[in-house]
């Protein structure tokens, strides 16, 4: 992951995110060197429904987190939950295979995978064309 990736996804946030730019930088240190950054994006409230008999607990403590930064790479897609100021505090990363968006509103963002399904809202509208548009090509294969 290049620095010229991250940024590009900071200089997307809108007014007043910058802090998240904390947490963006942090993607690097949960990347291989050459991993490539598609595309982010910064939302609010996470929610996950899990199909699975137990919620794993990375999701679970992801779901008491108010902010999250999600990433797509060329390899995975990471989410990092973020404290007050922007800086990243827990995350988990998911392997692509059997995960679906199943919807994309103006602000939010709903992604199901076979052991859950997450819904993020509030989501940056000057970050969400562009990570939709990238998580579904990379789900297109």
């Amino acid at each position: 992951m290049t620095a010229a990736e991250i940024q590009r996804e900071k200089d997307l946030l809108p007014f007043g995110w910058g802090r998240f730019g904390k947490s963006l930088d942090h993607l690097t240190d949960l990347t291989e060197p050459s991993e490539r950054l598609l595309a982010a994006c910064v939302g609010l409230n996470p929610t996950f429904e899990h199909r699975t008999i137990t919620l794993a607990g990375g999701l679970r403590e992801l779901s008491k987190s108010t902010n999250v930064v999600l990433a797509a790479t060329d390899r995975q897609l990471l989410i990092v939950a973020t404290g007050a100021g922007g800086a990243p505090r827990e995350h988990t990363s998911l392997d692509y295979r059997g995960m679906e968006v199943v919807e994309v509103g103006k602000r939010d963002l709903r992604v199901r995978w076979p052991e859950a399904e997450m819904q993020v809202k509030g989501i940056a509208k000057s970050m969400l064309p562009a990570f939709a548009t990238a998580l579904r090509d990379q789900l297109a294969g």
